[in-house]
């Protein structure tokens, strides 16, 4: 706990909103909503210590908590989905002592209420399925399971968009003076437009790790591919788990999933077509052309 406490940041606006709640007579809400927040995260940070992940810092914002960490999409899926669940699997001890601590003289039905209506809350809001909301997390695990984690990437954010975009919609239609739910929806649209900025550096980071990792011993796919294709278009079809091999349906030569994560990531040549790559049968490989030097770049190209 103590560990996980020095990693707390709390942003400067967050201490702006308690003391306006002070003067509004709104303190013993944000203190509520402090402690659920703060307990949320930790239960978090617990679950990603547990597994040995590297935390940057755990902040807490205006309206909400986040837990920063380079090691979603580079960790095996159940780890992943456990530290996502963690947090809210607090909120289920948090309602049990709240309802068995009604009686006490510090903790009347009034204090109950709120306080689970808070909790409530907060739960079902971190279960949508919108980037970096838990849900999101989830949804991410859940599409990474069963797709490639460049698809997977990709169709989080496009349905965590959809969702965001909904709920954006309902704001506009029914709360619109809402402030501060127009202030959260901003902040989840800059998060998402810096997040898809930055998937093709997540799925170059997750390859180099992949190239690390010992062979999988899950049972891997088999894709057919054009040697007119790039290294880079063979790796958008790797998944999470297993080893993919890749037929060349011209040449009938089958590649390993290493032989295409190493021509990527050690001898950079992921931006060459197959058939270039072969057909030198190991000359020249020291040339590089300038897409090489820079190959994630244009990986969408």
């Amino acid at each position: 706990m103590i560990k996980q406490l020095r990693l707390l940041h709390i942003h400067p606006l967050f201490w702006v909103m308690a003391g306006t709640a002070v003067l509004t007579g709104y303190f013993y809400d944000i203190l509520l909503l402090f402690t659920i927040i703060l307990l949320h995260e930790l239960g978090h940070a617990a679950a990603a210590l547990h597994y040995q992940w590297r935390i940057r810092r755990i902040s807490l914002l205006p309206f909400g908590g986040m837990m920063e960490t380079d090691e979603y999409g580079t960790r095996p899926l159940r780890e992943e989905a456990v530290v996502a669940l963690s947090g809210p699997l607090v909120h289920l001890p948090l309602a049990l002592l709240s309802y068995s601590l009604q009686g006490a003289a510090f903790w009347g039905s009034a204090d109950h209420a709120l306080f689970m209506h808070y909790n409530i809350s907060i739960l079902c809001f971190n279960m949508l399925p919108v980037h970096p909301l838990d849900g999101g997390r989830l949804l991410f695990c859940l599409y990474a399971g069963r797709i490639p984690f460049y698809q997977a990437q990709r169709k989080t954010m496009m349905t965590s968009g959809a969702v965001l975009g909904s709920c954006i919609v309902l704001t506009a239609l029914y709360i619109p003076m809402h402030l501060q739910a127009w202030l959260i929806g901003s902040f989840f649209v800059m998060v998402h437009i810096k997040e898809w900025k930055q998937l093709p550096y997540r799925f170059y980071r997750f390859l180099i790790r992949k190239t690390e990792e010992p062979p999988s011993a899950y049972a891997g796919t088999s894709e057919h591919i054009s040697w007119q294709r790039r290294p880079v278009d063979a790796a958008k079809l790797i998944h999470r788990h297993g080893a993919a091999a890749f037929y060349i349906v011209e040449n009938g030569q089958t590649l390993s999933e290493s032989y295409i994560l190493e021509t990527i990531t050690k001898k950079r040549k992921g931006m060459e077509t197959l058939k270039h790559i072969l057909s030198r049968n190991g000359r020249d490989e020291e040339r590089h052309n300038v897409n090489d030097r820079y190959p994630f770049e244009h990986i969408d190209n």
